[in-house]
């Protein structure tokens, strides 16, 4: 197993394998939910790395890897730092764990 990055952004979880991190985000109802999802997804795009993630009413549940290293890489740190700057801007983030 790889070594773990030291820089796993705070609120994120490492899974216990060290192969992914995740994290759920809850929101003020659904509208907001899916605002934050929309809003990623150009970033998303031009980044070429997709999450693994799932929306169920208020809550935005994430989990980020990178399926060709087979670990967590610097582009799933860039992206998880990129989802926490636009929970925070959407200013509707209620509860980040």
């Amino acid at each position: 197993m790889p070594d773990p990055p030291v820089d796993v952004p705070e609120g994120w979880d490492l899974r216990a394998d060290g192969d992914a991190i995740s994290r759920e985000y809850r929101f003020a109802g659904f509208p907001e939910a899916m605002a934050f999802m929309a809003s990623l997804v150009p970033h998303i795009e031009r980044m070429n790395h997709h999450p693994e993630w799932a929306n169920v009413y208020s809550r935005v549940s994430v989990t980020l890897t990178t399926h060709d290293a087979g670990t967590v890489t610097d582009k799933d740190l860039a992206l998880a730092r990129l989802m926490d700057t636009a929970a925070g801007a959407a200013g509707t983030l209620l509860d980040q764990r």
